[in-house]
């Protein structure tokens, strides 16, 4: 099965009790952070407990690891997890193909051929250089944008308004190079206010996202609804689809539907939404 989670649920290594309850929280996939959830004196504690860590949440949800941005660490992280058993590894601030490379490398030796990766892009270098890093490994599967560390980097404040140009950026060259792409346009820490985080998330995917990362349980039910489609979206698609094929049948290259015109890029956005959902298309 492709890797394309609306979700990624975010929890430190070293936290028993969010570890406990991180696989009943409805989230299509963990990620065990060993970044910047863990401060610089437990990284090495973080590093040991993924082995017990993994296996307890093994089952169908995939189990992730993200790694440091450091050079050094990031070796040792990614040798641990691989040894622990990770579906997948979460690069963090990727500014070059060779980023990615060196990971894929690793996984090459100490990994199986299942193992995925997804790349963060996180920095103004990084973007500068996306087609490179779409395209640096056949292990890539997904590219994510981090707006929380881009805005840092561009000095602004982590909002829609600056940052729905790169996060979209990050969308197309992920999507141009077969990636699933995720990732906010904004903040992701905001946790307390839903009905803005839910907002974000539905900006989010109108430049193109097709998920995003949580680091708390309570954006998950946000991320669904903004990255899932309702039974109306389901109906339209069908009632698109089903139109158009009807007008081709007859000798027509368009149907209308709802007061709508529907051509062929119109009737190909609803068979995506159709087999993203598991509906006949």
């Amino acid at each position: 099965m492709p890797f394309q989670p609306r979700s990624l649920l975010y929890v430190p290594a070293t936290s028993a009790r969010m570890l406990a309850s991180a696989g009943r929280r409805g989230a299509d996939a963990l990620v065990l952070d060993l970044e910047d959830a863990i401060a610089p004196a437990q990284k090495e504690q973080a590093r040991a407990m993924l082995q017990p860590a993994i296996a307890s949440l093994r089952g169908p949800c995939p189990v992730l690891v993200r790694i440091n941005a450091d050079r050094a660490l990031a070796q040792a992280d990614t040798e641990a997890a691989l040894q622990a058993g990770c579906d997948g590894l979460v690069i963090p601030k990727v500014e070059s193909a060779a980023d990615v490379q060196r990971i894929a490398a690793l996984a090459d030796v100490h990994g199986s051929p299942p193992v995925l990766l997804q790349a963060i892009v996180e920095t103004p270098t990084g973007l500068m250089r996306l087609q490179d890093i779409a395209r640096a490994s056949p292990r890539l599967v997904s590219l994510a944008f981090g707006g929380e560390d881009f805005a840092t980097a561009l000095g602004v404040a982590p909002t829609p308004q600056a940052l729905a140009m790169p996060a979209q950026a990050v969308a197309i060259a992920a999507v141009s190079a077969g990636l699933h792409p995720m990732g906010l346009a904004g903040s992701i820490g905001g946790y307390a206010d839903l009905a803005q985080f839910g907002e974000l998330a539905r900006i989010s995917r109108a430049l193109g996202m097709q998920g995003a990362a949580c680091i708390h349980p309570a954006q998950l039910a946000a991320v669904h609804a903004a990255f899932g489609a309702s039974q109306e979206d389901l109906r339209q698609a069908r009632d698109t689809v089903l139109a158009y094929e009807q007008a081709l049948a007859q000798g027509q290259g368009a149907a209308a539907v709802d007061g709508r015109m529907v051509d062929a890029p119109i009737a190909e956005r609803a068979r995506q939404l159709l087999r993203s959902t598991g509906q006949a298309a």
